[in-house]
């Protein structure tokens, strides 16, 4: 398997615009993959994903006026185009929802996106970014025509959150759960530059989010226990073991950002965390509604901070990509 800095050094976008074939050719499988691709109980090879993808059968499904409509690929295009680099992210928005017709899918996403972001940050276009999971994000949401976000009570159902379609896992194991945009790496470098210190990716998985942070020259230690698997690892030095105790063994990470990508956690980890940890700024990357993929199962996590952190106020509040019926947000909270 190529390494890290091969992939991103060969990355010149998707390989005849095939999902898979990109896949295949960036992280060369062999020819009779037999990998399983594991997430909740999924479980399946890529031929079997490409086949069930290919089917057409797991398109995401918006309604207008009661009615099931097909979304027009412009509309997806100008969606995932929100977040790429080479966009002012805020001229972005405004343009999404100026172009929707009326009472449409892209109406509600857009105003919705809208009404969900705060931001503080003026952030410039990066016109050299190299961000193969981005690209694929894009790529995925033109497969399964997903448009974004509704504001949707159903989307805080776990049940639903357990829905996953196929390509997700790929996105897993060789990616993480989210994409980092430029916008995100940006305020996180920023936020980095305020406190002085470094960033602790608390949780990294795989470290996509590390090694990108790393490729803008930031100090970055990633800890996870390893207890899940993963098909590509993106650094060599995942510091092995226990958060709350590297927080307790380490200062409570003081002078240091605490960074959180999807804390999918059926315990009390998250919040060990969050209280252990003794510096001054929460980076929280993951969903905004109120399943357990936000680590707190009975509540979203601003939901959470204004309870049970009082002395924290939200500072940032910005939309991620997303995924078919799920709804991603960069949050930024600081000790007051």
């Amino acid at each position: 398997m190529p390494s890290p800095d091969e992939i991103f050094s060969n990355w010149h976008g998707l390989i005849d615009n095939d999902f898979f074939q990109t896949i295949s050719q960036t992280f060369d499988l062999p020819n009779d993959d037999s990998y399983v691709y594991r997430a909740e109980s999924f479980a399946m090879t890529m031929p079997q994903i490409k086949e069930v993808v290919d089917s057409g059968t797991l398109k995401y499904k918006y309604q207008a006026h009661g009615q099931q409509i097909v979304v027009p690929p412009a509309d997806i295009t100008a969606y995932t185009s929100i977040f790429s680099p080479t966009t002012d992210t805020s001229k972005a928005l405004t343009s999404f929802s100026s172009n929707a017709k009326k009472a449409s899918p892209r109406e509600t996403v857009s105003k919705y996106l809208e009404s969900r972001r705060i931001c503080e940050f003026r952030i410039p276009k990066a016109k050299k970014h190299v961000n193969p999971y981005l690209d694929l994000w894009a790529h995925s949401c033109q497969l399964t025509t997903f448009l974004g976000p509704l504001p949707d009570p159903s989307y805080a159902s776990p049940a639903n959150a357990k829905r996953t379609h196929p390509i997700l896992p790929v996105f897993y194991h060789h990616f993480g759960c989210v994409a980092p945009t430029s916008d995100a790496l940006y305020i996180i470098s920023q936020l980095a530059a305020e406190s002085g210190g470094g960033i602790i990716d608390m949780a990294s998985g795989n470290g996509y989010w590390t090694y990108m942070l790393r490729r803008m020259g930031l100090d970055v230690v990633a800890v996870d226990n390893m207890e899940s698997g993963y098909r590509t690892m993106w650094i060599p030095d995942t510091v092995k073991g226990d958060g709350v105790e590297y927080l307790k063994k380490n200062g409570g990470g003081k002078g240091r950002i605490l960074l959180m990508v999807y804390m999918v956690t059926a315990g009390t980890f998250t919040r060990r965390a969050v209280q252990a940890y003794r510096g001054d700024i929460i980076v929280v990357v993951g969903t905004q509604n109120a399943n357990r993929y936000t680590g707190f199962s009975d509540c979203t996590a601003e939901e959470w901070f204004e309870r049970e952190m009082p002395g924290w106020e939200m500072a940032t509040r910005t939309a991620m990509p997303s995924f078919a019926g799920k709804d991603e947000a960069l949050f930024v909270w600081k000790k007051k």
